[in-house]
């Protein structure tokens, strides 16, 4: 194992170049504002976005409480602004405003925001903002499976030749394994290949009859952060193709497959660049961290497959007691390097899971976050496989054969859950219902409820104890300020009537998603002050 630290150092070596990274996009703004009564409408219509939304395929709408299409014109995109004008007078009433765009990490989002203007009532199936992105096609998923599929069983032949098949380096790579070799290539090419007409159905909304359009192709290839990846992508399939080729006609030995290692873990790190983590505040650490996770889970996987594929055709067929021998020291090697694996994929899946699952609701609640549960006992399972293995390696008792395809069979299941993970809105769309206590300095009690805690519609209620934890009878008033940390969206000042037991509740409008501080206020009959400030993440679904 020491002399394969490389293979770890050599791949990290990749990061020694400055990379760009970039967030998911969510509004943090925009005018009219959520729910807004106005009695004059603003010369532009803007939608201010948290990060860079791409200058594609993108649309703004304005529709009127009877469905009917209000015209715009010169709508375009601006850095983190979609924008439009009118085209004509407005009509006295209640509207929404619907927009869609495509994020600087490639995932198409769209919403919606109504908005009054006049006296006109907004009707109550209006009041509620939202934002969303969409679940993915079968397609996608397929593709994306696909693609890691191919990760690992290209990552495991060089992992094979390299840390695990010491000293039976000799003639040349046989008949089946090249054909196991040119079949993934194949699997990853096709994944890519088709990945560029999958982009353009779902930015323009169109079908696979309509995919192929060149006028498509070139806007997502010019316009789009995944067009400039894609284009990565296909080069390094190129030199690639050219690395395997010549790989296939030389005599076995370790530096021939470094090339093809390295070119499979950069395409590794282009897959890195559109997934969640470029919406984490340490965007390079994020990415690093998800493209270790890939590499990990393929380097356990595709060794896995080395041993199911490779292995059985490296054996010197003269020597029958060294075969025997080398079955189990390759077996022992390969249980070395899984803990490795498993340790990465821990300490990267805790991070991304942080990263994405801001609590425990969320991760019971939300499509991202029962994915993540199925695909962590799926983990779970492959550990148990794992130690199983390594205490069969020590023994060196009845081969492993079934249980190691099992095994994988597993891994093909966790890699169908990572392609969805990858493609579905995080957990930090839905963080659930709030409750909240914060302990004043003169050692009150402030607790804070909000429900359902998304945009739109929400309940808030405040409770205040003394210091022996019974509720206050003396609160003169009770404000509520509040405020997003994402946004420039104003002050929202709340009076809270007193209920029952010393409880306070109002329903309010959340304009926008994300972080938001609430300040709580009470002031006692004595004119004394009770405060506390909570910060709390608002989401969009």
């Amino acid at each position: 194992m020491k002399n394969s630290i490389w293979l770890f150092v050599s791949i990290l070596a990749l990061f020694i170049f400055p990379i760009t990274v970039f967030g998911h996009a969510t509004v943090i703004s925009s005018n009219p504002s959520p729910n807004e009564s106005l009695d004059t409408i603003p010369e532009t219509i803007s939608i201010r976005f948290s990060e860079d939304i791409q200058p594609s395929f993108y649309s703004l709408k304005v529709i009127s409480k009877n469905k009917n299409e209000v015209p715009l014109q010169d709508i375009q995109v601006s850095e983190k602004t979609l924008e439009a004008t009118w085209s004509s007078s407005l009509e006295e009433g209640s509207y929404i405003i619907k927009w869609r765009v495509v994020s600087s990490d490639s995932h198409p989002i769209e919403g919606t925001i109504p908005f009054q203007y006049g006296k006109s009532n907004i009707q109550s199936d209006q009041m509620n903002t939202e934002d969303e992105a969409g679940f993915p096609s079968s397609v996608q998923v397929f593709l994306q499976s696909l693609q890691y599929l191919c990760f690992a069983a290209l990552t495991g032949v060089p992992f094979f030749y390299i840390s695990l098949s010491k000293n039976l380096l000799t003639g040349t790579i046989s008949r089946r394994v090249r054909r196991y070799i040119w079949l993934s290539y194949s699997g990853l090419a096709i994944s890519i290949l088709l990945s560029l007409p999958l982009k353009v159905t779902i930015d323009a909304q169109v079908g696979w009859q309509h995919a192929f359009n060149g006028t498509y192709l070139k806007e997502v290839l010019q316009s789009t952060q995944f067009g400039s990846i894609w284009l990565i992508e296909i080069t390094l399939l190129l030199v690639l193709f050219i690395a395997i080729f010549v790989m296939m006609r030389k005599q076995l030995n370790k530096l021939m497959f470094i090339l093809p290692l390295v070119l499979v873990s950069s395409l590794m790190v282009c897959k890195a660049f559109i997934g969640h983590t470029t919406d984490a505040i340490h965007q390079y650490l994020a990415v690093s961290m998800d493209f270790l996770h890939i590499l990990s889970m393929s380097l356990w996987l595709g060794g896995l497959l080395a041993i199911l594929v490779v292995l059985p055709k490296s054996y010197n067929p003269k020597m029958m007691d060294d075969n025997k021998t080398y079955y189990w020291s390759v077996i022992q090697k390969f249980s070395s390097w899984a803990i490795l694996f498993v340790i990465v994929l821990i300490v990267s899946g805790l991070y991304g899971t942080f990263q994405h699952v801001p609590t425990l609701y969320s991760l019971l609640h939300t499509t991202y976050g029962q994915l993540l549960l199925g695909k962590i006992g799926l983990m779970l399972i492959m550990m148990g496989f794992g130690a199983l293995h390594l205490l069969r390696g020590k023994r060196k008792t009845k081969k492993l054969g079934l249980s190691t395809g099992i095994e994988f069979s597993v891994g093909i299941m966790v890699l169908l859950l990572a392609a969805l993970l990858t493609n579905v809105q995080t957990a930090n769309s839905s963080p659930g219902p709030v409750g909240k206590t914060e302990i004043t300095e003169d050692d009150d009690q402030v607790t804070l409820s909000v429900t359902p805690n998304k945009t739109g519609d929400n309940y808030i209620q405040v409770e205040l104890k003394n210091d022996e934890g019974n509720p206050y009878t003396n609160i003169e008033q009770l404000t509520l300020t509040m405020e997003s940390l994402d946004g420039d969206v104003g002050e929202i000042r709340l009076q809270l009537p007193e209920g029952k037991n010393g409880q306070f509740k109002a329903k309010s409008i959340i304009a926008m998603s994300g972080k938001w501080k609430i300040q709580v206020h009470g002031l006692t009959k004595e004119l004394s002050s009770i405060d506390a400030d909570f910060i709390i993440l608002v989401g969009n679904s």
